[in-house]
């Protein structure tokens, strides 16, 4: 018993020292140093957020906000997502690209809602460039072989 409790305390330490990487923030164990999350309404609008902790930079977040912004608009299967940085904007439709990322006890965190269409639109933002642009970013994928 006490090895299982000094192994959740060191990997608890681990984690914490450790800037947030881009995972949902409901997972068990990685969600307590932030992460994506998102949630429906009001109306066709989903609202889109990440948080993160003290260790990652403001920029990152907003990269990872983003990117969630496209995968959602994939996963509700739109090809786009008009982007708003807040539900005034969205209520009179003052579509951005400007992803505002505030601080909460020195911890980076921001959302946005999104409205998904299933084709372009004036100001509406492609998921699949995004993705695509972001993708290296947020999920670098290891280098193959050796020494580069």
């Amino acid at each position: 018993m006490k090895r299982h409790f000094l192994g959740a305390v060191t990997m608890a330490m681990l984690l914490s020292a450790c800037a947030t990487g881009y995972h949902s923030a409901s997972n068990p164990l990685l969600g307590l140093t932030g992460g994506y999350w998102d949630q429906p309404g009001p109306g066709r609008l989903i609202k889109v957020g990440f948080s993160g902790n003290g260790y990652i930079t403001r920029d990152k977040v907003a990269t990872y906000l983003l990117y969630r912004c496209a995968e959602v608009a994939q996963r509700e299967g739109g090809s786009h997502f008009i982007f708003y940085t807040s539900l005034p904007d969205a209520i009179g439709d003052r579509r951005s690209s400007e992803r505002i990322v505030n601080a909460i006890g020195g911890k980076p965190a921001t959302y946005a809602y999104i409205l998904v269409v299933s084709e372009a639109e004036p100001d509406a933002l492609s998921a699949t460039e995004v993705i695509a642009r972001l993708g290296p970013v947020v999920k670098p994928t290891p280098k193959q072989g050796g020494v580069s």
